[in-house]
């Protein structure tokens, strides 16, 4: 299983820090107001954790300052699309998301840890920086476009950001979350019916089953309250349809759903105290 301790998660959240700085170009990094710099880093990091950490729920505010050329042959744009280089790609995480508007990425690593990722930019003179063409897999990532990576990345985030939710008591929000990937496996199905008959206009149905609805009724993530069950319920449904529906679109795709289980259970066991 998965180990979220708070002692884990710190040296999870070391090992990344050291692993950014790795990178020539990154100038510092910041959690709410500590920043972190290479000089001060054995003195920061460990305050810099302690700002972010709650409970095994919690996710962690870290921004970067990268140095970018003032001459424009790197923009923002493109470093930001080269998120690989900070270890985020499917074969580390179970997803991500970008948030355009914030400059961020949000993103659930495998060993359960999650960051809101934020940049700043600083424009140097006489600074070099040069982009690889490819991604560090080393190889050409193939999209669908009737179905982009991306919402399969960012379905498997919105799965984790519903379970923190969850477990911190908030019914509304964890059950919205829940519902909307839900409607997303809905839509899968939609845009596969679409795709067998060739229009995307249906003037009557085909009375198709519903994926999701196969495994309602089978989450071992149980309590005394009900309202949590259903919850759980319809969480642990959508992931195993998810699994299954995009297979469609990605044959090679690899289920996530135990990972995601592993996530859970660890979760289930720091908050609720019964091992599954």
């Amino acid at each position: 299983m998965i180990d979220i301790s708070k002692e884990a998660t710190e040296k999870y959240f070391e090992e990344y820090i050291d692993r950014i700085f790795s990178l020539p170009e990154i100038m510092s990094a910041k959690v709410r107001d500590i920043t972190i710099t290479r000089d001060n880093k054995k003195d920061t990091v460990g305050r810099a954790f302690e700002t972010g950490y709650h409970d095994c729920c919690s996710d962690i505010d870290l921004s970067v300052m990268v140095c970018l050329p003032k001459d424009g042959t790197v923009t923002s744009e493109e470093y930001m699309r080269r998120i690989d280089r900070f270890v985020v790609d499917e074969n580390t995480t179970l997803g991500f998301c970008f948030v355009p508007e914030n400059r961020m990425y949000r993103i659930i690593f495998k060993n359960g840890m999650r960051y809101d990722f934020g940049f700043d930019f600083e424009y140097v003179e006489d600074a070099e920086l040069n982009l690889d063409a490819k991604n560090s897999a080393g190889k050409k990532v193939v999209n669908n476009e009737n179905w982009p990576r991306e919402n399969i990345n960012r379905f498997w985030f919105v799965q984790v950001q519903a379970l923190g939710k969850l477990y911190r008591n908030d019914y509304l929000i964890g059950s919205h979350l829940a519902n909307m990937n839900c409607n997303e496996t809905l839509v899968m199905q939609m845009v596969l019916r679409d795709i067998k008959y060739g229009t995307n206009h249906h003037r009557y149905g085909y009375s198709e089953e519903l994926e999701y609805v196969k495994y309602l009724g089978q989450s071992p993530f149980k309590c005394e309250d009900q309202t949590f069950n259903r919850i759980s319920d319809y969480l642990y449904a959508v992931a195993l349809s998810y699994d299954r529906l995009a297979k469609n679109f990605y044959p090679e795709y690899n289920s996530r759903s135990e990972v995601f289980f592993d996530i859970w259970r660890s979760y289930h066991e720091s908050i609720r105290g019964t091992v599954l």
